[in-house]
């Protein structure tokens, strides 16, 4: 690989490490703080995300917003395309030239370039003499060395750190305490791993957790720490093993040695660090039962930091730039952090950023060279142009606006349909003639170009503006050719087949077919439209423009259900519903449109539009449930559903209806969210508490499945059958906390009725002592 393209990697992956790790610490400081899970995954998007930003700009050559270009190794710099320099320089064409200007900075762009023959005489003679030689020859190795050698003194670091770690480890002696050793396994029961291996070792300020699944633990603790304390100090390591953050420190500090040249960087490290030590803290305390003795041994471990050894690739329950403080606050307030969350969302939300800022986050780049230009290929005979077929089809539309982001200066459209492809591009604003074959009136300096590949060969016809003279001229395969009258056949044929398709003017194009024959006019150009992007700009601007009768807006559908594309369809369903009032039918029509949308965003977004404005008669609400029950993503399904509550039409059928589906959605989360906003809508909790429970059932997270218990449980009308129906669902909660607050909470609420009391008991009765001892003590209330 060359070393200029190197360094120009090397400096977007900083700029792009400094960008998004600053944005995360202006989003961390923000409403994330009890939020652990989506604090730490967006300090890990933006700590290595950026490796993959820098990387698509470099390799697949992303537009980006802002470039700074530097210069390449002489003779190596990529050329530009040929035709385009070509044209740009020998025809003067105002839309090639963009092409151009698009890949070389402005000051490189001359307003009057000169001839082709001048150009590459000049390039002749410029490659046969030497340049002299300056920054611009070495600076790309400059930038290279001076990375390496921050990168190799940075590792030497984390190597000698990593060597006294194994020279401790190898001074550590097995713990055989038979009641140290069973805590441990119990804990990574509930972790879901396997046993750690035990260790002790003196002059240690903390414990401290290994990749090869071991815990070490400091001799003094052994000796002073009482057995709960013991237990919570193990609580908090098993949870650092099974979140794999030996691992993740290890990773961390690596690529931070890389990222050397970037001081944010630093910071992500040691956010990432509090981050973990807080959610180990949050996992120990809530399988404890509560924090106070993990915050008691977080004292013990201030006392000694000081002097101890500090395992700084290890996470140390107790590490010296822990803020134990806030840490021992958040234990004995027991208050409330968030460490689970959607693990889709999660993957959406951070592939949407890495996207996002790929694209639009400024890079470097180099220099472009020129090339010349090679002959044109022989023309070929002209030839009128057919209707593109829909079957294969891909539009592309295009524009670039000016510095403030109000005002188009260039637009493109193209139409690829297998071996035949259409294009327009156009500057400024123009003005076709009447017979809509060709073009009236351009804008001052505007420009238009309409071309047609087919069969290999591309034909094309340029319109400019050049000092109020309306100039054409024609092309094929890039050679300027005399339009004659098989030329103008061709261009007849060619401009109507764009116009319609590529939806240009279509606003002025409605409103005269409007005039002309009315609304029955406009519908029948609609069915002759192949392009689904042309057919939805078109149902757009017919809505917006004119009043429909019921049967205009019963074809209007019809014709939408031939757009292929679900934004589009989506976009014009809307637009017909905002301009005009759907009956039953056109509802269900609609409804069924929307059941063929394959998107689960563009079917969801229709659904919550059309919502407020459906009839209230089961057989529109029973369609409606069914293209809601077809959105496979867990987000967008329980979004949906939950807009439908918020409607306040919710009838009893109908919360069964949205408490069934609850179980087809698989995020523990977003079933949970969905439930709770149920349940909220319930007049009377019996009704629905046995189907309700058995939706909590296949909850994975033992906490949200106590959050959708809890709100049953304050749903009105809450009686013997709820609290049947909670108890038989709190049989299989793993976690012997959650199932205590789950019992503790029905205590203070369920009827005075033995054969609850029973139920209760039993259920108690599979905890562990502690916690089982806690429920008892919630039945208090029944003996007084």
């Amino acid at each position: 690989m060359r070393s200029d393209v190197v360094a120009t990697w090397l400096l977007t992956l900083a700029l792009h490490a400094g960008v998004l790790l600053t944005m995360a610490w202006i989003i961390d400081r923000g409403a994330l703080r009890t939020h652990l899970a989506w604090r730490e995954l967006l300090w890990r998007v933006a700590l290595f995300g950026s490796v993959l930003t820098a990387s698509a700009q470099c390799l697949f050559d992303v537009p980006v917003s802002a470039r700074l270009l530097l210069p390449g190794v002489a003779g190596t710099a990529p050329a530009a395309p040929a035709p385009a320099l070509a044209r740009a320089i020998d025809t003067r064409n105002q839309d090639a030239a963009s092409d151009v200007e698009d890949d070389a900075p402005a000051f490189l762009v001359s307003e009057n370039p000169a001839p082709v023959s001048q150009v590459v005489s000049a390039q002749d003679a410029r490659s046969n003499t030497a340049a002299p030689r300056d920054w611009r020859s070495f600076w790309h190795l400059a930038v290279i060395v001076a990375w390496l050698a921050g990168l190799l003194l940075a590792l030497s670091r984390i190597a000698t750190r990593w060597l006294q770690l194994s020279r401790v480890l190898v001074r550590a002696k097995p713990i055989e305490d038979a009641g140290i050793v069973t805590d441990a396994r119990a804990l990574a029961i509930q972790a879901c791993m396997a046993p750690p291996r035990l260790a002790a070792l003196d002059d240690l300020a903390s414990p401290f957790a290994v990749r090869s699944q071991r815990i070490v633990l400091p001799c003094w603790a052994l000796d002073l720490l009482d057995r709960e304390q013991l237990r919570a100090m193990l609580a908090h390591e098993t949870a650092h093993l099974a979140r794999r953050d030996p691992i993740w420190k290890l990773a961390t500090a690596i690529w931070c040695a890389a990222l050397w040249f970037v001081p944010v960087a630093a910071l992500a490290r040691r956010r990432l660090g509090e981050i973990a030590e807080l959610a180990c803290d949050t996992w120990a305390a809530r399988h404890l039962g509560d924090g106070r003795s993990l915050a008691e041994c977080l004292a013990e471990c201030a006392e000694r930091r000081i002097d101890g050894f500090d395992a700084e690739l290890a996470p140390a329950m107790a590490h010296r730039d822990s803020p134990f403080l806030q840490r021992i606050d958040h234990l004995i307030d027991g208050a409330p952090m968030h460490t689970d969350f959607s693990r889709t969302r999660a993957g959406i939300a951070a592939f949407a950023a890495l996207a996002l800022a790929a694209a639009i986050l400024p890079g470097v780049g180099l220099l472009p060279a020129r090339a010349q230009i090679p002959p044109p290929a022989p023309p070929a005979p002209p030839a009128a142009p057919s209707p593109p077929k829909s079957e294969g089809k891909h539009v592309h539309i295009s524009a670039d606006i000016d510095a403030f982001g109000t005002r188009h200066r260039y637009s493109t459209v193209e139409i690829n349909d297998g071996g035949r492809g259409y294009s327009a591009k156009i500057r400024g604003e123009v003005a076709f003639n009447e017979d809509e074959d060709g073009i009236a009136k351009l804008s001052d300096d505007g420009s238009a170009s309409f071309s047609e590949t087919r069969g290999g060969t591309t034909r094309r016809v340029d319109y400019a503006n050049r000092s109020g003279k309306l100039e054409e001229r024609y092309f094929v395969d890039d050679r300027e050719q005399a339009i004659d009258a098989a030329a103008r056949t061709w261009i007849a044929g060619l401009i109507p087949v764009v116009i319609r398709e590529t939806a240009l003017n279509a606003d002025v194009r409605v409103k005269r077919l409007l005039a002309k024959g009315g609304a029955g006019a406009v519908l029948d150009e609609i069915d002759r439209i192949e392009s689904g992007y042309a057919r939805s700009v078109y149902v757009q601007q017919l809505a917006a423009s004119a009043k429909l009768t019921p049967a205009e807006v019963t074809r209007t559908i019809g014709l939408i259900g031939g757009i292929d594309s679900d934004y589009e369809r989506r976009n014009a369903l809307a637009a017909l519903a905002t301009a005009a009032p759907f009956d039953a039918m056109q509802q269900k029509m609609v409804i069924a449109q929307a059941g063929e949308i394959s998107s689960d965003y563009e079917r969801a977004e229709l659904l919550v539009g059309i919502l407020p404005k459906l009839a209230s008669t089961p057989d529109v609400h029973e369609a409606w449930l069914r293209a809601a029950s077809g959105i496979g993503s867990d987000y967008e399904h329980r979004r949906v559903l939950t807009a439908l509550l918020d409607a306040g039409s919710v009838d009893d059928a109908a919360l069964a209806h949205i408490i069934e589906g609850a179980k087809s959605i698989g995020s523990d989360y977003e079933r949970r969210e969905l439930l709770v906003s149920a349940v909220r809508r319930a007049g009377d909790a019996d009704r629905i508490a046995p189907a309700y429970a058995t939706a909590t059932a296949d909850i994975g997270s033992d906490y949200e499945r106590r959050e959708a218990l809890l709100a049953l449980m304050r749903a009105p009308g809450f009686g013997a059958v709820s609290a049947r129906a909670v108890l038989d669902a709190a049989k299989s909660i793993g976690s012997d906390y959650e199932c205590r607050e789950v019992l503790i909470a029905l205590a203070r609420v369920m009827p005075a009725d033995a054969d609850l009391i029973a139920r209760y008991r039993d259920v108690a009765r599979r905890l562990s002592e502690s916690e089982r001892g806690a429920a008892e003590r919630a039945l208090d209330r029944f003996a007084s």
